[in-house]
């Protein structure tokens, strides 16, 4: 009787590793392969029942009383200060009307000088004067007498250096006219600068004209200043019907104390 030889078994390469083949019985089916990450039977990482996701709250609802007290007073509170920033800034900019004239002490305090704006919420009229700004001072002669000077056309010393220059300064195009124009914008109804922006651009003047003359003038020591605008509104053009007063207009300054601090 011939020896039974044993059943060939073959090797099958997978990777790095060799693995044997399957071995079952005829007519036995392999298991469904499971998904990755989980065992056969659904035993895998993530499995449970549903009760241990009860419970188990997110967003808001898990917030105390307090906290969502907290929160929604922060709300309010940002929102309430957004539309009182919004409302002062659109009175600033806004064209004149009787709420910013009646207010306007507060709102200068409140604007100025970090929230100030250089421009308009509508377009502005174009210039309708030529306006200069003029300077006079009271100076202390050797002799004791208080001697007071002619004014000096500030305006036209810029132009000055500003016609016929091609790089012409900033300083000499803007400074004076833009401290002007700032600290008018300032006055009440009184004419007194209003605020602390106001009182800045006081001072600004001041040191603007006093730097102009120097500590010594006309032979005596500046003790007092003293600025005013001439403005000469700009006539009609000739095909025009419009009748425009040309007259020269002027808005005087009071006297204001030269200190030594002012001439550096």
């Amino acid at each position: 009787m011939p020896a039974v030889q044993p059943p060939t078994r073959i090797w099958f390469r997978t990777g790095n590793a060799m693995q044997p083949p399957d071995v079952r019985e005829p007519g036995e089916e392999l298991p469904d392969p499971a998904p990755d990450g989980q065992t056969p039977g659904g035993a895998g990482e993530g499995a449970g029942s549903p009760a241990d996701h009860v419970g188990k709250l997110g967003g808001t609802s898990a917030l105390s009383p307090v906290s969502m007290i907290i929160i929604v007073l922060s709300v309010v509170g940002v929102a309430v200060a957004a539309v009182v920033h919004s409302v002062m800034l659109f009175l600033n900019i806004a064209p004149l009307n009787t709420v910013s004239q009646k207010h306007a002490a507060g709102l200068n305090n409140y604007i100025y000088p970090e929230f100030a704006q250089d421009w308009k919420l509508f377009a502005p009229n174009p210039t309708s004067a030529n306006t200069h700004v003029q300077a006079r001072v009271k100076v202390l002669m050797p002799d004791g007498a208080l001697k007071t000077t002619g004014w000096m056309d500030l305006t036209a010393m810029d132009e000055v250096w500003i016609v016929h220059n091609p790089l012409p300064s900033q300083a000499h195009q803007n400074q004076l006219r833009g401290a002007w124009s700032n600290y008018v914008s300032t006055l009440d109804d009184k004419g007194q600068p209003v605020g602390l922006f106001g009182n800045l651009m006081q001072q600004y003047l001041l040191r603007i004209a006093a730097q102009r003359f120097g500590p010594h003038y006309d032979g005596g020591t500046v003790q007092l200043v003293q600025l005013r605008s001439a403005s000469t509104p700009i006539a009609a053009p000739s095909w025009s019907n419009q009748y425009v007063d040309t007259t020269t207009g002027y808005l005087v300054e009071p006297w204001w104390t030269v200190k030594a601090e002012d001439f550096k």
